[in-house]
């Protein structure tokens, strides 16, 4: 529409309100996501070679830290939601200081299988799941499904599941 010179609108002016708002919409809807974290991470890589990335995690580690392995996968919705854990502001502070993190893609149950026996089988009762690691690759603490169901758990029991590991490198 458009505006004539009798002051009806024709469907060109009308089509071009229509295209101005859907433009103004699709801005906003573009600058809000990309102002807002990301929380739905996939962060499991399955061309990695996650027994490299171990070998190098100990390798380059000159703090000292402990290793945090995390044995999930992308479609898995509490492995994303444990990642999305880790990258809530507390969270990252405290897993920065404590821990070098290295995530472990076991696909369909069907990848780096060697790992999961190697570390105790740590995902025999669900993903994600994590082994800690003290920063000569020794094995210190295995978890068998604490965390399999961090989709439902609250920001504050994850913290302080992290700050138990953190303090004594097990979790009861």
């Amino acid at each position: 529409m458009h505006i004539g010179s009798n002051g009806i609108w024709t469907p060109r002016s009308a089509a071009r309100v229509v295209f101005a708002f859907l433009l103004v919409l699709g801005l906003q809807a573009c600058a809000s996501a990309s102002a807002t974290p990301d929380n739905n991470p996939r962060p499991y890589d399955a061309k990695a070679d996650a027994r490299a990335q171990i070998a190098a995690a100990i390798a380059d580690n000159p703090g000292r830290k402990r290793i945090l392995l995390t044995f999930g996968a992308n479609w898995c919705s509490d492995s994303r939601a444990l990642e999305a854990h880790y990258r809530s502001p507390g969270m990252a502070a405290l897993l920065e200081r404590e821990f070098k993190i290295v995530h472990v893609d076991i696909g369909s149950f069907h990848r780096n299988l060697d790992l999961v026996e190697e570390y105790g089988n740590p995902i025999d009762d669900g993903i994600p799941s994590v082994v800690l690691l003290d920063a000569d690759g020794k094995s210190l603490f295995v978890n068998h499904g604490a965390l399999s169901s961090a989709g439902d758990m609250k920001a504050a029991e994850v913290q302080r599941y992290f700050e138990r590991l953190a303090k004594d490198s097990k979790v009861d």
